[in-house]
């Protein structure tokens, strides 16, 4: 069985790109357009890794970032931060274990994040 992307961004053509991405590559996708999207799809998914932009409308992707690794259930699901802003690894906890969340910079270089996803999933 494929494991599964949550891919979370509010720009469509960034979204269709990922999904596209990940599923030449054999995995399963799922979407969300905002942080409140997410959590209202994330209680019916169990995502493998979930994609995360950080500047998005009704709630932040830090905002989500937060709310997942305070619930027991989704600590522990790996995130790679998919953003634009410079520095954007600083808004998270630098005490987050390693393999737990890793950061590629839009525009991604589809080989080299394909490569942290392989990482963060264990494969």
């Amino acid at each position: 069985m494929s494991k599964m992307v949550f891919i979370i961004d509010d720009e469509e053509d960034m979204r269709i790109y990922l999904q596209t991405l990940f599923r030449k590559a054999g995995y399963e996708t799922e979407t969300a357009v905002n942080g409140e999207d997410a959590l209202d799809k994330l209680k019916a998914l169990q995502p493998d890794l979930v994609t995360l932009d950080i500047l998005m409308p009704q709630k932040s992707g830090l905002m989500f970032y937060q709310t997942l690794r305070e619930q027991q259930a989704t600590r522990d699901i790996p995130v790679i931060v998919v953003s634009g802003v410079t520095g954007h690894s600083e808004f998270f906890d630098d005490k987050e274990p390693a393999g737990r969340v890793a950061f590629a910079d839009k525009p991604i270089q589809p080989d080299v994040f394909l490569e942290q996803v392989r990482q963060l999933l264990g494969e």
